[in-house]
């Protein structure tokens, strides 16, 4: 989370966004095995929408 806010092009972060049902939210991993989606909010803000792991 600290390297969302910090610089969110941060390689590790792999920050994309989401499409077909999903568009309008996006996706960074937060580990090799989790990954977070969140909405952007005005002013650079991001609310957390689900915290869940990778599909493999």
């Amino acid at each position: 989370m600290r390297y969302l806010e910090e610089d969110e092009r941060h390689p590790s972060l792999r920050v994309h966004q989401l499409s077909g049902d999903m568009t309008g939210i996006w996706s960074a991993s937060a580990s090799d095995d989790l990954r977070i989606t969140f909405v952007r909010l005005e002013g650079g803000r991001k609310l957390l929408l689900a915290c869940t792991r990778h599909y493999r």
